[in-house]
């Protein structure tokens, strides 16, 4: 059974709070960098990273205070903010990938995948575009991507694609599905155009996927809500979701043992979970109430037969 142990971190570098979408990043066997994004008070996101012990996140070493890397110049997929969601280490390089905002017209904003090659403590993207954007069978936009390193060396992402804007309780709101996607190099990528599993009732979504793979399965975390009051506690607000798969493209939701506390920084909502292995226990860090606004914090879970 998942084990809270409370709250981590909460962002006060721009004077909003916010620290989402966190991951480890596994440095040595004293150190997790956790990369995280923030935002302004204008509501632009930004990149940056903190330095935890190792197995003990809750003791933070030092924060780095200056954006890891900054928006694009007008009219890219990434000139209103960046959110970074997963790194892979390709050789000495690391890559990672990353959500870039646009605001909307008709709608409030879009969503593109750009990429990230962090050598060392130096970031620079690797093109000004996206490296997946809106296509024949992703019309509206793509976001969220996991990645990893998986059979033969090749890559396999999972990803949130939105495939309608509509208007519930006057407000339009977006309804997004998870799926995969194949490459050879993390560069160029082929999406399989069905979602891992289907929502259960109109409007439901799910976002940031995040994928672990042991002894031939692909375990899913990733976050779920519905369309109606999901901003507030009352409503369908997101919570934590599990699914298992053989192959990666067809999961199974199933049960998961985590949920909101009766109180505190996390009592309205959970979402944006990631999650590691470390010692005979998986890691998972969360944002809680208002995506994250009030920080992030971790829970551990002994894994079975260890």
């Amino acid at each position: 059974m998942w084990q809270k142990k409370g709250l981590i971190y909460k962002c006060d570098i721009l004077g909003t709070g916010y620290a989402q979408d966190a991951f480890i990043d596994i440095i040595d066997d004293k150190v997790w960098r956790i990369y995280f994004t923030s935002r302004t008070k204008d509501v632009v996101s930004l990149p940056f990273y903190m330095d935890v012990e190792a197995g003990n996140p809750s003791n933070i070493l030092r924060v780095r205070e200056e954006p890891l890397f900054l928006p694009g110049y007008a009219g890219t997929f990434d000139d209103n903010g960046i959110t970074m969601t997963s790194i892979v280490n390709v050789g000495d390089l690391k890559y990672i990938y990353y959500c870039g905002w646009n605001k909307g017209v008709s709608v409030p904003y879009s969503l593109g995948i750009g990429l990230v090659v962090a050598n060392g403590d130096t970031f620079e993207k690797k093109f000004d575009g996206p490296i997946m954007d809106r296509s024949a069978h992703d019309p509206i936009c793509v976001s969220a991507p996991f990645v990893i390193r998986d059979e033969f060396d090749t890559f396999r992402m999972w990803f949130i694609s939105f495939t309608s804007w509509e208007v519930y309780d006057g407000r339009i709101e977006p309804t997004f599905v998870i799926k995969t996607a194949y490459s050879y190099d993390g560069i160029n990528w082929t999406a399989v155009t069905k979602p891992c599993f289907k929502s259960l009732y109109k409007g439901e979504s799910f976002a940031r996927p995040w994928v672990i793979k042991e002894n031939g399965i692909y375990k899913m975390w990733f976050s779920e809500r519905g369309p109606n009051g999901y901003r507030g506690k009352d409503g369908q607000h997101y919570r934590l979701g599990y699914a298992e798969s053989n192959n990666g493209e067809n999961f199974k939701r199933m049960p998961i043992d985590i949920t909101t506390s009766e109180e505190g920084w996390d009592s309205e909502m959970m979402e944006y979970a990631s999650v590691i292995r470390h010692n005979g226990y998986y890691h998972m860090l969360y944002n809680g109430n208002d995506f994250g606004k009030t920080g992030f914090g971790y829970a551990t879970k002994k894994i079975d037969g260890i």
